[in-house]
């Protein structure tokens, strides 16, 4: 059961907020007041006025569009008869300062550039003697909260309407994290989930009823004649539709207003949110024109209409369904998976190449780490007393890490990615906390995190994985995705980890890349149900079943993630599985690959209907129910998709399958205690992709991925008993790369099967986690993974 949250909802008087708004309710939450700023009135509207003059918070007569980049401010004035018309206290603040921040992401800063925690920032105003005009706009939010806080104590969360606009959504995240408030922004990404049109929103908005009135047109593909059009009409977003589409601008959100193309105000919407509807005459609507085909509406007087009782109706929003179509047929086809074949390869896939193996240069490995700068640490937390608490270890680690940063020049901002081992999952929380502290800037690293009970050596606690931009002598080019609102798209990361991060490569001498390649790390995902942040239930009589849909939600996570980073590749992926689940393991790891590889079926592969796809799509009653007869559903859809085949050069390869290395690693627990996590290797994004090899020989298995900056290759031992077998194997694989035993030091990732005995000792690996059992895509145990990058 969801959680039902106390919720403030930031309303700008446009459509967004307010379906937002309808959105909370719908899934269960109260609506205990609303929050809006307003623009500070004109120094001419100080003087005294006629004591006729109309006043809805400012005055009417110079109301102003302040063009701000946080806040709609065209028809504030008609904002406080929201709370008539909805019946939901009202609470208004004036917006002081600008736009100090410009920047997607938003941390605060003092006048100087300086960034600090937020936690701080209020003290650090006073302290700083801040003027009005020095601050952000941004900080206008917590005055208003707090006030609306003390008047509702149970207010827990904070609404917003950000579909696609990263910097709103990550300016409201930070006041309402700051304050303990839990961000909601359902319509989040809202235009590519299901049906994955861009102007789904509108026809959503239009068939529940709501009256959202263009008061502002701001593109050269609409001019006044849009004003006080009801943008939720069929007719109206048609218009905009095809206007968008002469410009250029369709699928990109332009169709939604998502680029200032135009705003809107709300004046009805469905009788269970709205007692009242608000009326503005014609008489009292005067055009503004500002020049650049720029106008808006200044609204002169308003009322409120109050609704008879026979007019109240329950509404439903239509909600997104959890499973993309896409992967409800990758669902489906899991259920082809059969409990004893352990061979599950794709179609023109083989086991052994008949074609010499690839040869590369060893020197190649020093020069390409250098080019590229990735550095990669370990850190153990051990106790130094027997009465010394998880905590103490954490900070004792947390400051370790911290004094090797500065002995080299770095900051906790260049740490890319962390790979998290606990002894137990029950310290997390405390650990968390400590780790936390670390990052006081925007967009921590993403992170994976684990728990490998007694597979850990005694002596430790914790193990972390830093991988690590050396940016004291390359200047630092990163990117990040750090989305903390609930929402329809995929989990919320509120904590000291990101979703996804990126740092940009120097191309490699001989690359003829047209644009620079990026590497990303994108953070473990569980099978969290995004809007409510709860796993699935567990259905007792069918557990399979919910092991396999649990799968499906996570890697889907996955793939969202990718697709908005804009990767086209993920080098390798290993799904973790709980030891709680040890008798189902072989099992299970057959059904994630298969999952996996379902995922990367070439294009030459998949079914001749997967063309005409929107042909198979599963019957929508509440679409055919409103949007009966229709021909055009809407404007493009978005692009981007993963894998992008087209960025794919396959002509070099050498037999094997086309699929990225996947594997599943046995340890002791996940987090939440969630079924599977599935934590990909690096994304790549913007290079062309050569996949050299997938070979195997005799009881190891080679994969190889060339960037124009790298090459990174991923070693699969057999399983045996006998270390020197295991030895052996690993000292003919490394040979036929042109290296020797020493380069397993090298690798940037290791997955170590610890039920053998001597392995973990004698393998000395690089980004070690230990396991319990480790499994291949073939469905073959493993005695160990290894990942190196730059040879």
């Amino acid at each position: 059961m969801t959680e039902s949250l106390q919720v403030i909802a930031l309303i700008s008087g446009g459509k967004d907020s307010f379906f937002s708004l309808l959105h909370c309710i719908q899934n269960g939450h109260q609506v205990v007041a609303l929050g809006n700023l307003y623009p500070a009135p004109p120094i001419s509207a100080l003087a005294p006025r006629r004591p006729d003059a109309a006043n809805h918070g400012a005055d009417s007569e110079e109301e102003q569009d302040l063009n701000s980049f946080m806040y709609q401010t065209v028809g504030h004035t008609v904002i406080p008869l929201y709370e008539q018309s909805l019946g939901i206290p009202l609470y208004r603040q004036q917006i002081v300062g600008g736009a100090v921040q410009t920047g997607t992401s938003y941390g605060f800063a003092d006048r100087r550039g300086t960034r600090t925690s937020e936690s701080d920032v209020e003290s650090l105003m006073k302290d700083l003697d801040v003027k009005d005009e020095e601050k952000d706009e941004t900080e206008s939010l917590v005055p208003l909260l707090k006030r609306i806080m003390a008047e509702h104590p149970t207010a827990n969360a904070l609404s917003t309407g950000a579909i696609l606009s990263t910097y709103q959504r990550t300016r409201v995240e930070s006041v309402a994290i700051r304050l303990g408030l839990t961000p909601l922004s359902f319509l989040w990404q809202y235009p590519i989930l299901p049906p994955s049109t861009q102007i789904s929103l509108l026809e959503d908005m239009q068939a529940i009823s709501l009256d959202a009135r263009i008061v502002k047109v701001a593109s050269g593909g609409l001019d006044e004649s849009f004003l006080w059009q009801n943008v939720a009409s069929q007719q109206v977003m048609r218009r905009i539709e095809k206007s968008m589409k002469r410009f250029g601008t369709d699928g990109d959100g332009a169709v939604l207003g998502e680029g200032g193309e135009f705003e809107t105000l709300v004046v009805n919407g469905p009788a269970s949110l709205f007692k009242g509807r608000i009326v503005v005459e014609e008489k009292d609507r005067k055009v503004v024109r500002e020049g650049g085909g720029s106008a808006w509406l200044k609204i002169l007087d308003a009322r409120v209409v109050m609704k008879e009782e026979e007019e109240y109706e329950e509404t439903q929003c239509r909600t997104p369904e959890i499973l993309e179509s896409r992967f409800s047929k990758i669902l489906a086809s899991l259920d082809d998976v059969n409990k004893g074949d352990l061979s599950l390869k794709s179609k023109g896939s083989s086991t052994k190449s008949e074609s010499s193996p690839v040869q590369l240069s060893p020197q190649l490995l020093t020069r390409e780490l250098k080019s590229h700068e990735i550095l990669h640490w370990t850190f153990n937390a051990s106790q130094s007393f027997t009465d010394e608490s998880i905590s103490t270890q954490a900070s004792n680690t947390i400051e370790e890490i911290r004094c090797r940063l500065h002995e080299t020049s770095l900051q906790p901002s260049d740490i890319i990615s962390a790979v998290i081992i606990l002894r137990s999952m029950q310290d997390f929380a405390s650990i968390n906390k400590v780790y936390g502290s670390l990052f006081t800037k925007p967009n921590p690293p993403s992170r994976v995190t684990i728990s490998c009970g007694d597979l850990l050596p005694s002596s430790l606690s914790m193990i972390i994985h830093l991988t690590i931009h050396n940016t004291s002598s390359t200047p630092m080019l990163r990117k990040a995705l750090h989305v903390q609102s609930r929402s329809y798209w995929a989990p919320a990361n509120i904590g000291p980890y990101s979703q996804a991060t990126s740092i940009i490569l120097p191309s490699s001498p001989n690359s003829q890349a047209q644009t620079p390649t990026s590497l990303v790390s994108i953070a473990g995902q569980i099978p969290l149900i995004p809007h409510t942040m709860n796993l699935p239930q567990e259905n007792i009589q069918d557990a399979e079943q919910n092991f396999k849909f649990q799968a499906i939600l996570s890697l889907q996570h996955l793939v969202r993630i990718a697709r908005e980073m804009h990767i086209s590749w993920l080098n390798s992926c290993v799904a973790y599985l709980p030891a709680s689940a040890s008798s189902l393991i072989s099992q299970r790891s057959q059904v994630l690959a298969r999952a996996w590889k379902l995922l990367h079926q070439e294009p030459s592969s998949l079914d001749d209907d997967d063309e005409d796809d929107a042909d198979d799509q599963p019957r929508d009653l509440w679409e055919e129910k409103h949007y009966a007869g229709m021909e055009v559903r809407g404007a493009a859809k978005d692009e981007r998709a993963y894998p992008a085949w087209d960025s794919v050069n396959m002509s070099s390869r050498v037999g094997g399958d086309a699929s990225p290395p996947f594997w599943t690693a046995e340890v002791e627990e996940l987090p939440r205690g969630s079924a599977v996590e599935w934590a990909a290797g690096v994304g790549i994004v913007g290079a062309k992709i050569v996949l050299l090899s997938s070979r195997r020989e005799g009881a190891y298995t080679i994969h190889q991925t060339r960037l124009p900056a790298t090459t990174i290759t991923t070693l699969l031992l057999d399983h045996t008993a006998s270390l020197s077998t295991i030895i052996a194997t690993l000292d003919q694989a490394l040979s036929s790369l042109g290296l020797d035993q020493g380069m397993q030091k090298e690798t940037s990732g290791a997955w170590v099967d610890v039920s053998i005995s001597g392995l973990r000792e004698q393998g000395d690996f690089g980004g070690a986690v230990p396991c319990r059992t480790i499994w291949d895509a073939e469905g073959r145990r493993m005695a160990a993974v290894l990942v190196f990058e730059g040879f």
